[in-house]
């Protein structure tokens, strides 16, 4: 990760939100700076995560899906700023010193890395993969955490995670999986237009909120030879897909409150396998309007669940 901060606090301008792409010693790095006004918590974003300044608000870490880099999630984790200082991981998996791996165990070491300078306990939220670092994450460390909020994780069990480990076996995780979907990405447009075009109409993201598709583009991609290209590149996207892990659920009982929100119409998978994690940790289970991808789809209604949801995990944690 990089360093690449000036000294926020020493900046006397009224900015809403400033992205740009940096070059140093060849690496191109994303740094972006958000604020309201000069009294509203900072947001620095650098290298591959965003966080805050250091205030007296507890700090809540937000990890994004396979592919969905994390400020395509602006829009939904906005509100949040107000009473949380926000860290936002961008995107896992890029870095060589944590390779994906087996049961994604080096995607959740990555993670534990980003997390372990922040402020503790935190509030854990993840969407998807994130979801299952995050947990992963508070199975090693449950005293960094107060609560912990999963929206809609891929950890397979039951007959669903026996077929999973048959398809791994056999060589067919591509077809298990959106991995075969996810090798075919196109990885390459000539100008913005072109971005705006192709995504405007394509599958999941002609659901998106019209705000987060905004979002997901100025996070999904960079530049690249005259033109743009994915920032979550298609290759680590496919190798995460094929490691959908199966083990997460024989871990001991969590000792951390924690929720489980599964979209009303995802892959019916996703919700027996749910019920099952939600009965084994005594989670709360809560169903939301919305496919796999609500939080992008339905931001508002999502985040009002979600507020509902760290309430109540909170309070049974004694925060």
């Amino acid at each position: 990760m990089a360093a690449l901060y000036t000294n926020p606090c020493l900046w006397q301008a009224r900015i809403w939100r400033y992205q740009t792409w940096i070059a140093v010693n060849g690496v191109g790095y994303h740094v972006a700076f958000a604020w309201e006004s000069l009294n509203a918590p900072l947001l620095c974003y650098s290298g591959d995560t965003m966080s805050a300044v250091p205030s007296e608000k507890p700090v809540l870490a937000f990890a994004h899906a396979n592919g969905i880099p994390g400020h395509s999630y602006d829009t939904f984790l906005a509100p949040l700023e107000s009473r949380y200082q926000l860290h936002v991981v961008d995107r896992v998996g890029h870095d060589p010193d944590y390779p994906v791996d087996a049961q994604w165990h080096s995607l959740s070491l990555e993670l534990e890395a980003q997390l372990a300078p922040l402020g503790k306990p935190i509030v854990g939220m993840g969407h998807s993969l994130g979801s299952v670092l995050m947990y992963l994450v508070a199975q090693r460390h449950p005293e960094w955490f107060s609560a912990l909020l999963m929206l809609d994780p891929p950890m397979m069990n039951g007959l669903h995670g026996v077929m999973m480990n048959l398809a791994r076996w056999t060589g067919q995780m591509d077809k298990a999986t959106p991995a075969g979907k996810s090798k075919g990405r196109l990885d390459f447009w000539p100008d913005w237009a072109s971005v705006e075009s192709y995504f405007g109409s394509r599958g999941m993201f002609r659901a998106f909120d019209p705000r987060c598709l905004q979002d997901y583009m100025r996070a999904g991609v960079e530049p690249w030879e005259n033109g743009w290209r994915l920032h979550f590149r298609p290759e680590v996207e496919v190798a995460i897909f094929r490691e959908a892990p199966t083990a997460a659920t024989r871990m001991p009982r969590l000792k951390v409150p924690a929720a489980i929100v599964t979209g009303r119409h995802s892959p019916s998978p996703f919700l027996h396998s749910a019920r099952r994690i939600a009965r084994r940790h005594h989670m709360i289970h809560r169903i939301a309007e919305g496919s796999h991808m609500y939080p992008l789809e339905k931001p508002e209604e999502t985040l009002a669940l979600c507020e509902e949801l760290l309430a109540q995990l909170q309070a049974k944690g004694g925060a």
